[in-house]
């Protein structure tokens, strides 16, 4: 019974809808409004360092042996690359795949034709593409990881973004997480 009730309210959360983007948060993360409810979203499957000092970042400030202003910076970068990308006040078509334990959603966000989108229609495989992010590929399908992987290893490769700019701290968050393991040298 349950299995047939998840098969008949899935394309309920999946099908794409339409949102104004209110405000941009950071590189990974916006407020979209559909209708009269808001929505804080995770940007797809991707993650930017962080803009301000936060638990996730005291982490990583550990783990890596960087500076705050160090990471810092490299979140300033990606979230002014998300501002060329997206604009405030424009509509989105966005799919929300899933929810996050904290109840936010997973947005994808379709950019709209014209930005690279023969390659890379949707806002984090664009990021991850121009090397201001790295794949969150824990909860994405095989093909969605493949794909980010892919734009993550051309990136690295050609030194794009923060690849280029900080390319010491990149490698770092790349050990740091299991899931990336194909991206290390």
């Amino acid at each position: 019974m349950i299995k047939l009730l998840i098969i008949l309210l899935t394309p309920l959360f999946i099908y794409a809808k339409s949102a104004t983007l209110v405000k941009i948060v950071d590189g990974d993360s916006a407020i979209l409004k559909d209708g009269k409810t808001r929505l804080m979203c995770q940007l797809g499957d991707l993650d930017t360092p962080e803009l301000k000092l936060n638990n996730k970042l005291k982490r990583e400030m550990k783990y890596c042996k960087f500076s705050k202003e160090k990471f810092i910076s490299a979140g300033k970068l990606s979230f002014k690359e998300a501002k060329k990308i997206l604009k405030v006040g424009q509509k989105y078509e966005y799919t929300i795949p899933r929810y996050f334990p904290n109840k936010n959603p997973v947005c994808y966000l379709k950019i709209p034709k014209g930005l690279h989108t023969e390659l890379y229609p949707y806002f984090d495989k664009l990021m991850v593409s121009y090397g201001f992010a790295l794949p969150y590929v824990i909860y994405s399908t095989p093909k969605q990881s493949k794909y980010l992987l892919r734009a993550a290893k051309e990136a690295k490769r050609y030194k794009k973004g923060l690849w280029k700019t900080h390319p010491k701290l990149m490698q770092c968050l790349v050990e740091h997480r299991y899931s990336l393991r194909s991206l290390r040298n």
